[in-house]
């Protein structure tokens, strides 16, 4: 069985990104309505200055509906979250939405510019990525909602979707 000391003394480091860990700014953002859903939207930041460059809710919520275009189908729930990421190699769409009693879809698009300079988000060459370090947070914030303010109570009413929609997370992560 080989070591992981084996494994690394391999020569140049092929990361992305560097091993290291600096928090990030999520700021909770307008709600987005997108094919029969409201999504949260988190705003989540490499770089704190970046946040006062947000792109219109309409920007949002169009790029929201690349991932879901059709309305919600059998077992989907009309609500879920997207974190629009401004990382440091490059932004992120992470568009999420609960399924089932306790399920999660995800779909992670990164952004592309176009020669006219518009921004539009595609999917990502690796397609089996989840999600970075900083997302989770706000993933598990998420489950961490959902749980108490739907599953808890033991039933999918409007008082539960709001109080799911109420509960949102801004800070550092």
């Amino acid at each position: 069985m080989m070591e992981i000391g084996q494994l690394l003394a391999g020569g140049e480091s092929t990361y992305l990104n560097p091993l290291t860990y600096s928090p990030r700014l999520v700021k909770a953002l307008p709600p987005v309505e997108v094919s029969g859903r409201i999504l949260k939207a988190y705003g989540m930041f490499a770089d704190p200055e970046r946040s006062a460059d947000l792109p219109a809710p309409e920007w949002l919520r169009e790029q929201a509906a690349t991932v879901l275009s059709e309305h919600p189908q059998g077992g989907d729930h009309p609500v879920g979250f997207l974190i629009l990421h401004y990382g440091d190699e490059g932004d992120y769409l992470l568009v999420s939405q609960w399924y089932d009693a306790n399920m999660l879809k995800h779909w992670v698009r990164g952004t592309t510019v176009d020669a006219e300079g518009n921004t539009t988000v595609a999917p990502l060459a690796q397609r089996d990525l989840i999600a970075c370090v900083w997302e989770l947070e706000v993933i598990n914030f998420e489950r961490d909602a959902w749980v108490n303010t739907v599953l808890a109570q033991g039933r999918l009413d409007q008082a539960s979707l709001d109080a799911y929609l109420a509960t949102t997370f801004s800070g550092w992560v």
